[in-house]
């Protein structure tokens, strides 16, 4: 499939930043219950696909491929509420942010308040080699950002922040207990279940974190070497279908309005792709008129040294 190069605007439209930031409001605000039921539900799954495993009641190999579903679709709901997205910013349904964002994350063992304020670093300074706690997802191949989130996650960016920011060192010192405690409950079970515990827990979590970091970091980002709104992030295809990669194509419209819930976010480019071509955004030209249901396949005409 081969996307349109055409804009879908006319000469006479007003691609201000006025009228783009109008477009992008109609579709912020909405709760997203989408992303609250996957985040509880691939929990839940897990959990329960684990118990049935250390009873023999479901075979250990195919546990494991439930498991590591699961956990490769336990990081956007959390990413969803650390931009309060799950709850559409209502002030009387906020708790659903963190307890959901909590939830979902169980598997992966980390702490939604420490990925939430270290998340709006990297907004704040993508692509910055000093700021972007995300900056050692970059490389020239996808193996590098694979293997890097189990090497060094950031942590030279991580001390700057807790250095210079007392807000941020305040929420990391909330955060780390809850990883502690998840990384000491695996630790028990591998006492008690050792080879359930790997296959259906510690493997599954580290093939997640590989998956999502080359999917949500390295893929959108690269080459990683300009800084900006319109050009940190591009607009990206693969031979696969988007649902494979949850639908990450789509994060350049994160990146320029990060309150547009995820599931939206292909109506959202539908409506600013004007724009985007209008802003040089790498990869817009490429973006085909319908989105919603397209499953963004095609080559990537971004990626350097490819054919034309």
């Amino acid at each position: 499939m081969t996307a349109t190069a055409d804009t879908g605007s006319d000469s006479t439209m007003d691609l201000s930043m006025k009228a783009e930031r109008a477009v992008a409001r109609q579709f912020m605000g909405r709760i997203q219950w989408e992303m609250i039921l996957i985040g509880v539900g691939q929990a839940v799954v897990w959990i329960v696909t684990y118990v049935l495993a250390i009873t023999g009641a479901v075979p250990i190999w195919f546990g494991f491929i439930i498991a590591t579903v699961c956990l490769c679709l336990a990081y956007l709901p959390s990413h969803e509420g650390q931009h309060r997205n799950l709850s559409g910013r209502r002030k009387g349904l906020k708790w659903i942010d963190p307890v959901v964002g909590q939830i979902s994350l169980l598997g992966l063992k980390q702490s939604h308040e420490v990925l939430r304020v270290t998340h709006m670093k990297h907004h704040a300074h993508t692509n910055d080699p000093v700021l972007d706690v995300d900056y050692h997802s970059l490389g020239e191949n996808w193996w590098d950002p694979a293997l890097s989130i189990h090497r060094d996650p950031g942590t030279a960016q991580i001390m700057h922040h807790m250095e210079h920011d007392p807000k941020f060192a305040a929420a990391m010192a909330k955060g780390i207990p809850i990883a502690k405690a998840l990384s000491l409950a695996q630790l028990v079970m591998v006492v008690l279940f050792p080879i359930e515990t790997l296959f259906l827990w510690w493997l599954p979590s580290k093939i997640a974190l590989s998956y999502l970091y080359i999917y949500f970091a390295w893929e959108p980002h690269r080459p990683g070497d300009q800084v900006g709104r319109y050009v940190d992030t591009r607009y990206w295809t693969i031979p696969l279908p988007r649902f494979l990669f949850q639908s990450m194509q789509t994060h350049v419209i994160h990146h320029m309005y990060p309150t547009i819930p995820h599931w939206d976010e292909p109506k959202a480019m539908e409506a600013l792709k004007p724009f985007m071509v209008e802003r040089g955004i790498v990869g817009a030209e490429d973006i085909p008129r319908r989105v919603r249901f397209n499953p963004l396949v095609g080559r990537d005409r971004t990626r350097p040294n490819q054919p034309a």
